[in-house]
């Protein structure tokens, strides 16, 4: 399963389809296994913007595919970024939909991938416990459906609307967390939690996708962590925050990221990454150093050093794609020139959204491949 990403940017004040196939020009349409624009809208909410989007996608390829939107407003001013997610063994007939959820199957040599478009929540007014529930009885359903289990997804994306907000005197992020782990209750995770992101966007709801892969013989799956920072899976209540002094208070549940090796080679998903180190935020005042810090941790993550310590060969990774979180539009700058200095020539997609701790300003994602 040789995964590539192609990049591009379209103009969110003049969608329409023509922009659209040029923005595909080039990529193989028969190996399209999804599509994950980023950007909002000031003058439509974001079910009509996805379904316009989706209905210019699927007049542009002839057929469905699975689509993403990233509700987050683009930095530096504004529009659509499009990643496009190509997959060696795709074609028309992988690609499905159930219960509204468009999702692309991969077989190759027994192992079994599964691309599911972000699914949002169909009430952004609903409580966060409530959103993240309906939307992962959605997940599950669809993964039930072709002998997925839950402890088989190995990278989710996890978008909050407000998430260090509060409703009812609940935190937003905590209440997710809380959904999540009662979900992933239901998997004994012997291969590790999934690579993951969580973090803000720019409207009041939840919205969830993912990648799960089931793997035919020795699993070639691999978690792993920063020595540089504690698990989140396993914080301590401290840094974790809920409005009552003795609730039970759920975990992040992911892992730093998570390695896959397929016939092709191996990917690294790595979840976003922020500037902490153990379980404590660092530079609380400056997105510069935050964004340094962010950086020194990623790259220790994914050293050779690193993977060996988690069992995994040396591999010389390449990254093909970073997104960068920023809470104050007033950053950019500043942090691009460090994001830029540390990957020169790299597709990188800038947005704003509120990370999952007040005090941080930045957090960067990525994958990689050998």
């Amino acid at each position: 399963m040789g995964l590539k990403i192609y990049s591009s940017t379209l103009d969110l004040c003049d969608l329409n389809l023509t922009h659209v196939k040029k923005a595909l020009v080039g990529v193989p349409a028969n190996q399209i296994c999804g599509l994950v624009f980023c950007g909002i809208s000031d003058v439509m909410e974001y079910h009509q913007l996805l379904g316009e989007i989706k209905s210019l996608v699927y007049e542009s390829l002839g057929r469905k595919v699975p689509v993403t939107l990233i509700p987050q407003y683009l930095l530096p001013k504004g529009g659509l970024s499009l990643d496009i997610y190509t997959l060696e063994g795709i074609s028309e007939e992988n690609i499905k939909e159930q219960d509204g959820v468009c999702y692309g199957l991969v077989e190759d040599g027994g192992d079994k991938l599964l691309f599911i478009e972000g699914i949002p929540a169909s009430d952004f007014s609903q409580s966060v416990r409530t959103q993240s529930d309906e939307v992962f009885v959605k997940l599950d359903s669809l993964l039930s459906a072709y002998g997925f289990e839950v402890d088989d997804i190995v990278r989710q994306w996890n978008y909050i609307g407000n998430i260090v907000s509060y409703r009812d005197g609940k935190q937003n992020y905590q209440e997710f967390n809380d959904a999540r782990s009662a979900y992933y209750g239901k998997g004994d995770w012997h291969n590790g939690y999934p690579a993951a992101t969580g973090i803000g966007a720019a409207c009041e709801g939840i919205v969830v996708g993912g990648i799960a892969l089931k793997k035919a013989g020795e699993s070639g799956i691999y978690p792993i962590d920063n020595p540089l920072q504690i698990a989140a899976h396993v914080y301590s209540k401290k840094v974790l925050i809920d409005d009552a002094e003795n609730a039970v208070k759920s975990t992040p549940k992911f892992e730093r990221a998570k390695l896959i090796e397929t016939s092709h080679g191996a990917c690294c998903f790595v979840s976003g990454t922020a500037a902490i180190r153990g379980e404590e935020s660092m530079d609380a005042s400056s997105a510069k150093l935050q964004t340094i810090k962010t950086i020194e941790n990623i790259e220790y993550l994914v050293s050779k050093e690193n993977l060996v310590r988690f069992g995994c060969k040396p591999y010389g990774l390449k990254y093909t794609q970073l997104q960068v979180f920023i809470k104050n539009a007033e950053d950019y700058e500043e942090v691009r020139a460090e994001v830029e200095k540390a990957f020169p020539n790299m597709p990188v997609v800038y947005t704003i959204a509120d990370v999952c701790r007040s005090e941080l300003l930045v957090e960067i994602e990525g994958i990689l491949i050998s």
